[in-house]
């Protein structure tokens, strides 16, 4: 039994019959010949036998191209691609590049599809240069060339091309594209520091922050550069940022400022810190580093009444497995080798959970991508809040 691709192949063979009728019908009286309707049966009958490459073949030679079968022709491109066959689809959009009854519009059309059929296959250059071209021209589709451009860099890695075009979509269609921007530049900024360019990377950063003010993924960059060249305040005070920014990512930014903090003569303000975080998120990380901070200014007992405190409102596992590391025999409340197996547990579902969840599409991970590998959205990837997460 054909698949729904299969079925929706001829589906579109049924339309392209349509359109071969409606014209035909005017030219039988004065040719007296059925052979144009004779050729898409037999086309139709290779299609139902699932002989794709015999119908795509006697499609062509029965259709006088014209502004009426474009579009079927771009349909049932489309659906060859989808189903896999992109050699398929290819041929069927050079042929009809080589058609001179094109519309500039139709031609346009044409060029976008066989530039996604060469991505598809892997053919990236042979993309790049149809998309290249039509974004350096002004025309209705110019937008969907440059957005199509995009992705190629993308997957090129090819940061600097990549914030080219996205600046160019940006002028034309307002700050959509400033969190898009804003991680390019810090692609740039990360190759930059892999080749020890911090001039570089620090005018990176700031063009992210010029296209993003809100920029975790920056400020957690700058961060980290002004603590590896010693500015401990400078580093804190951006740091500090992103509680502000989005505080969900804080807990990324604790062992730095921890550090920054220390070195700084700063430990007190860092408890500080830590306080006014938990009033605002109470999140695991920073409920854990505050538990860090009373064992070694108040001692265990007090870290252990204020974790315990904690995990009462706001029931993690990490939360239990921290409680569980602390060994004060007069705080014990579970035999050793209880406390051992809850111990292994709840350690095991800890490296076993994701950490990171795309608000977009879903995808979970224990590894922070700022682009997310499923649907390419920039940004919305995020940690985990919950039980089970943060």
């Amino acid at each position: 039994m054909p698949d729904v691709a299969l079925l929706a192949l001829v589906l579109a063979a049924i339309v392209i019959g349509y359109f071969l009728g409606w014209r035909d019908q005017k030219k039988r009286a004065a040719k007296g010949s059925g052979r144009l309707s004779q050729e898409y049966f037999t086309g139709l009958n290779y299609l139902i036998n699932e002989q794709t490459e015999e119908a795509i073949d006697v499609f062509i030679k029965a259709i006088d191209l014209n502004s009426d079968t474009v579009e079927t022709y771009l349909a049932l491109g489309s659906l060859f691609s989808k189903r896999g066959e992109v050699e398929k689809s290819i041929r069927i959009h050079q042929d009809l590049l080589a058609r001179p009854s094109l519309t500039s519009t139709q031609s346009l059309q044409v060029q976008l599809a066989l530039s996604a059929n060469y991505a598809y296959a892997g053919l990236l250059d042979r993309a790049e240069a149809i998309l290249v071209d039509l974004g350096s021209q002004e025309h209705a589709l110019q937008s969907q060339a440059l957005k199509q451009l995009l992705r190629i860099y993308e997957q090129q890695n090819d940061w600097s091309k990549a914030a080219d075009v996205a600046e160019r979509l940006r002028r034309g269609h307002g700050e959509q594209y400033a969190v898009l921007l804003a991680h390019y530049y810090c692609e740039q900024s990360e190759l930059a520091l892999q080749g020890n360019d911090r001039v570089t990377a620090r005018r990176l950063i700031r063009q992210a922050f010029s296209r993003d003010k809100n920029s975790v993924r920056a400020s957690l960059m700058l961060g980290q550069l002004e603590f590896d060249e010693g500015s401990y305040k400078e580093s804190i005070k951006v740091l500090q940022r992103i509680s502000s920014q989005n505080i969900r990512f804080l807990p990324l930014a604790l062992p730095v400022m921890q550090k920054a903090f220390e070195y700084s003569g700063g430990s007190r303000s860092y408890t500080a810190f830590l306080g006014r975080c938990l009033n605002e998120r109470p999140a695991t990380a920073v409920i854990i580093a505050m538990t860090h901070q009373l064992k070694s200014e108040s001692g265990e007992e007090a870290a252990i009444r204020f974790l315990s405190d904690q995990l009462n409102r706001h029931p993690t596992l990490r939360g239990l497995n921290e409680l569980i590391s602390f060994r004060n025999s007069d705080q014990a409340v579970f035999s050793e080798k209880l406390l051992m197996l809850i111990k292994n547990l709840t350690s095991r579902l800890v490296d076993l959970k994701p950490v990171y969840s795309c608000s977009s599409c879903g995808f979970s991970g224990k590894q922070l991508h700022w682009q997310c590998p499923r649907c390419h959205q920039w940004g919305t990837v995020q940690p985990i809040q919950g039980f089970e997460g943060e």
